[in-house]
């Protein structure tokens, strides 16, 4: 049986009902008194969706922001101060059966991350239109694949006394499916009214008046212009000028009888059918007995667009976008926000509006779905780990480029983090060459007692030792000419050759070991990580390699650096207390390896230490 058919099933003991007031798995029972069920402030919150673009402008606005979100699965905080921690950052405390466990129903979940987005959205579309939305699992015919689809409740009917029910497919108007409840799996959401909890809510259960007065206020602004378009007008001539006559329909049929009526008709016609035609601009001509004011007069049927209307719209508009669940400034505009607080404005809307609302839905996804899967795939204590989101997508950020110019100066941050703050990427980092050569031209410059070693790595011939020293009053001339003498690549796992305070650091003993192993746990975890994204074709291609040299076979996002390193050095830096500067060079050590794909040697890290004065420490 399939691991994903368990849903249908509660434990031993168990009523069966709703972990959740927003979510349930609809069961046979249920289906008739739930399942297309609709409400009249659905079918009319559908209706000024489509009609009133102010809505339809806020529903997308959170509907793109959830789209953007990404789904991971995270060990549950116990004392819940913080998100769940990926699966990805939990090292080598995990075994990959028990990683491959946890990923599989989000890996199968809506097709892989790209449908979760485009789930993600209709969700959002669908509570904040009719409050309730339907997630269905099902084997598809066609393909014999698992297909999953987000439903509003017009797509979605009972039928055959509550054992099936009746989908409408996206594929056509015609495309249509009926599934049987004990093969499928069916899960309704929606936002539980604040009364009656079982009922749905949305926001446009109580913006119906303000939408209503949108709709009257177009349709006036629009019955105006059409009017304005409608002729010119009447202009009246006195007997005693010789008037125009009003050409009229010949045939058996004519437009009136009326020869006045039936110009007036066939001017306003005209007019309407073409809006570039002289009709529109020229007014009628109609002869009238006696004088009239100096021989003519104009008479402007048209109305006139109201002062008070712009002022009506934009009252109506901005009691819209405080009942939507989004920001204000998402329908009323930016104009009131300068560049400095755009920022916190953006932030502000994802905490408030998009981050509940994924939030409910990563709840419902935990409760329903992902602990009925993982305890089918055998994977013990499912109640520690949840489906959650990560947003860092979405988030923005004012400009810190001086605060992170100074961080990283005092090895604060990562030249990941530092190049993101400054809009660069990874593509802009200098390669493992021109590294060594900034290193040792730093050395050079920096270090007394390393200086000769470096500037011979450099290919920069120093005068024999031997030669008399110049005084005063006959200096000898000093010629230091820079070569590039051919040099034979070491083999792979060969460390290169190091300067000679370095090579001390490697035969330290104990303290050298211990850095040593909290470098190969770091990127032990960060090979996991990796391992984690890279699919079940790519992790069967490196399951030979050992998994803290993943790095030098699977590239990494400096973006994810934080990520990957998050509670990497727990038990080293527990074991050297009071010692931020000996963390910092391990951790800017560890990063580069990770973005160069450099594979980790003891001299590598000696020197590293040497050049950020660390060498003392380490002895």
């Amino acid at each position: 049986m399939a691991w994903w058919k368990i849903h249908k099933r509660d434990k031993p003991g168990s009523t069966g009902g709703a972990v959740l007031a927003s979510a349930a798995i609809i069961t046979r029972d249920q289906v008739r008194s739930v399942v297309g069920r609709k409400q009249e402030w659905q079918a009319q919150g559908w209706d000024f969706y489509r009609t009133v673009p102010e809505l339809k402008s806020g529903i997308r606005w959170a509907a793109n922001g959830l789209s953007r979100a990404r789904l991971y699965v995270g060990r549950i905080d116990p004392d819940g101060s913080s998100a769940p921690v990926p699966v990805d950052a939990q090292g080598d405390d995990m075994s990959p059966k028990m990683l491959a466990s946890l990923l599989a129903p989000l890996e199968d979940l809506a097709g892989g991350q790209l449908g979760q987005s485009e789930m993600l959205r209709r969700l959002s579309v669908h509570l904040d239109i009719p409050g309730e939305s339907y997630l269905i699992g099902f084997d598809d015919p066609a393909t014999d694949e698992r297909r999953w689809l987000v439903c509003s409740p017009s797509e979605i009917t009972s039928t055959g006394g509550g054992g099936t029910i009746r989908v409408q497919l996206p594929d056509s108007q015609s495309a249509r499916i009926e599934l049987s409840i004990d093969d499928c799996t069916l899960i309704r959401l929606w936002r539980p009214d604040d009364e009656y909890a079982y009922l749905p809510d949305s926001p446009l259960n109580g913006l119906q008046d303000p939408l209503r007065e949108l709709q009257g206020l177009t349709a006036h602004v629009l019955a105006t212009v059409d009017s304005r378009l409608k002729g010119a007008g009447i202009g009246l001539m006195s007997d005693d000028v010789t008037p125009a006559s009003p050409r009229q329909s010949d045939g058996p049929n004519p437009i009136h009888s009326d020869p006045v009526t039936a110009s007036l008709i066939e001017a306003a016609s005209a007019s309407l059918k073409n809006r570039d035609s002289a009709a529109a601009l020229v007014p009628l001509l109609l002869r009238v007995p006696g004088s009239v004011e100096d021989k003519f007069k104009w008479f402007d049927f048209a109305a006139q667009l109201d002062e008070q209307l712009l002022p009506l719209r934009e009252s109506a508009t901005k009691r819209l976008a405080i009942g939507l669940d989004t920001p204000p400034e998402a329908l009323t505009g930016m104009a009131d926000v300068n560049h400095w607080t755009g920022w916190l404005v953006s932030d502000s809307g994802i905490t408030m509006h998009i981050e509940p609302k994924l939030g409910l839905i990563c709840d419902i996804l935990t409760t329903r779905y992902f602990r009925a899967a993982w305890e089918a795939l055998g994977v013990p204590n499912p109640e520690e780990w949840a489906c959650w989101y990560d947003t860092s997508d979405l988030k923005q950020r004012p400009n810190r480029a001086p605060e992170a110019a100074e961080a990283h100066a005092r090895g604060a941050i990562s030249d990941a983090a530092y190049l993101r703050e400054l809009g660069f990427s990874s593509e802009d980092m200098p390669d493992e060459d021109e590294q060594r050569r900034r290193l040792l031209i730093q050395l050079a410059t920096t270090n007394a007692q390393l200086a000769p070693a470096a500037l011979e790595a450099l290919g920069v011939q120093l005068p024999d030792v031997g030669q008399t020293v110049a005084t005063d009053a006959v200096r000898a001339p000093v010629e230091i000419s820079r070569v590039t003498p051919p040099v034979e690549a070491p083999p792979r796992n060969e460390p290169p050759a190091l300067p000679i305070a370095a090579s001390a650091v490697l035969d330290d003993g104990w303290r050298m070991n211990c850095l040593d192993l909290a470098v190969r746990r770091a990127l032990a975890r960060a090979g996991n990580w990796l391992l984690s994204r890279a699919g079940r074709a790519r992790r069967g291609e490196l399951s030979h390699v050992p998994v803290h040299q993943v790095h030098m076979h699977v590239s990494t996002d400096q973006t994810d650096l934080d990520a990957i390193l998050d509670d990497a050095y727990r038990e080293f830096h527990a074991a050297t207390p009071d010692q931020a500067d000996l963390h910092a060079a391990v951790d800017l050590y560890v990063r580069r390896l990770l973005l160069t794909g450099i594979a980790h040697e003891r001299g590598l890290l000696a020197g590293h230490l040497a050049t950020a004065g660390c060498d003392r420490a380490a002895a």
